[in-house]
């Protein structure tokens, strides 16, 4: 028991000892952050609060659903929660090292060499190891495996943020593609309706052959088109099931188009919390915190090292009384020659260290570049779609114009052909300025860092 207490005594000691670090200051590296958005919106210092949960704010409780489906079951997102365990199990086997090791030992035997002579005897060895970090190689190295497993942490959280991201993105993607086939097979039937007025017209000698073969082109383009969207269509939602962690086969969205969902007016937050709030840039960060550690567990390895040892066993044999032993012992390793090892290895967690400083910046500066383009297509897809809605309107009417004229003899034929291809660009044309509204606000939501919250 004495002997026991000497053990924990001088361990306790050596851990007292232990009180160097080598690791340098941190500082996070400086980055020119704007005061403002160029590219419009009102900043708001609690627009952050409205980014929980961030795709509710489309008003579709069919996305809110695909979102939860695809968070729970996401395959990318299975993947990134298993790199998180294996993070916190590099951290746990790392800061074992920090800790005495306890070890036992025992053996047993017994001799019998002749009828009358029996001979039993058993062992027992318990054994306290303590590596002693007087210049805190351990202690770094600690430090580096928790900045890691913050960076897993947060790459994890990236993750789910794409992830998010891809949902939303491919459902509009669906409904839109949905509106653009219902106005071509819209388009399609007004082509069969003047098709059938002209093979008419051209019974009774109003028109000629080239009047005909011109709307059956026309009719022929329109059918064209629709393979080439109902094949997007089924690529679309196949993506989408996949993301959900679903197999594509028969999967479908129930909403019809773009008109089942509302698009929000989004306030974006303040340039300088991008810093805080987007997990990429906390990834970046904390990799840099990690190979900072790495620095000071190099510098450390230049000094020696002390290990200290005790222990205490106890034999027994048979019909003897049994023997306890112990003892105390300390090893100092001193580095003098390794040709080169210790100095490429200081070299090499210091160039890494000016490595992923210019990472934090360049992925500060991309992260603010997503903002911009964000905020930008906000503003000119929104624009564009008001100027094509009115071209749309337009075409409509003199499409209804032309056709009317056409019937009542006035107008040309022409001008009912290309009032109906006008139509039915422009009617595409809106979607997909639409479409461009609802990717640029989730990209907006998601370059501010989405509901994410450190």
């Amino acid at each position: 028991m004495r002997f026991a207490k000497r053990i924990v005594t001088l361990t306790a000691a050596a851990a007292l000892l232990a009180g160097c670090s080598m690791v340098p200051d941190y500082e996070r590296p400086t980055t020119a952050i704007p005061a403002g958005w160029d590219g419009g919106g009102q900043t708001d210092a609690k627009a952050v609060a409205d980014y929980a949960q961030w795709w509710s704010r489309f008003s579709s409780p069919e996305l809110d659903t695909l979102m939860a489906e695809a968070l729970a079951n996401n395959q990318d997102v299975a993947a990134a929660l298993a790199t998180i365990e294996q993070a916190r199990g590099t951290l746990r086997s790392t800061n074992s090292s920090l800790f005495p090791q306890l070890n036992g030992s025992g053996s047993a035997s017994q001799t019998q060499s002749d009828p009358g002579s029996l001979s039993r005897s058993a062992s027992g060895k318990l054994t306290v190891s303590y590596a002693l970090d007087l210049w805190g190689e351990y202690r770094a190295k600690s430090q580096s495996a928790e900045e890691s497993f913050n960076a897993s942490v947060f790459d994890t959280e990236a993750t789910r943020l794409l992830v998010q991201s891809n949902v939303a993105s491919t459902y509009f993607t669906v409904l839109s593609l949905k509106d653009r086939i219902a106005y071509a097979k819209e388009s399609l039937k007004l082509a069969r309706e003047t098709l059938q007025l002209v093979e008419l017209r051209n019974k009774e000698g109003l028109d000629s052959g080239i009047t005909l073969a011109q709307q059956r082109n026309n009719l022929a383009t329109v059918e064209a088109s629709l393979p080439s969207l109902e094949q997007s269509l089924v690529a679309a939602k196949t993506s989408l099931a996949i993301l959900l962690g679903r197999a594509p086969e028969g999967f479908d969205v129930a909403a019809k188009g773009l008109e089942d969902v509302a698009l929000p007016e989004i306030a974006p937050a303040q340039p300088s919390t991008l810093l805080e709030r987007r997990p990429d840039i906390r990834r970046a960060e904390a990799n840099l915190k990690a190979a900072n550690a790495d620095i000071g567990a190099a510098r450390a390895a230049f000094f020696p090292s002390l290990d200290l040892s005790a222990s205490l066993s106890r034999t027994a044999t048979y019909s003897l009384t049994p023997v306890d032993a112990g003892s105390i012992a300390g090893s100092l390793l001193a580095p003098i020659f390794s040709a080169g090892n210790l100095e490429g290895s200081l070299q090499t967690a210091e160039a890494r260290k000016v490595q992923l400083v210019a990472t934090y910046r360049g992925t500060v500066l991309a992260s603010l570049k997503e903002v911009e383009d964000a905020l930008s297509l906000t503003d000119t897809s929104a624009r564009r779609q008001t100027a094509l809605a009115t071209a749309s309107s337009e075409a409509l009417r003199a499409y209804e114009l032309s056709n009317a004229s056409y019937k009542a003899g006035g107008a040309s034929f022409i001008d009912v052909l290309d009032a109906q291809r006008s139509l039915l660009s422009s009617r595409d044309n809106v979607v997909q300025a639409q479409l461009d509204r609802y990717t640029a606000a989730v990209d907006l939501f998601v370059a501010m860092g989405g509901g994410w919250q450190s």
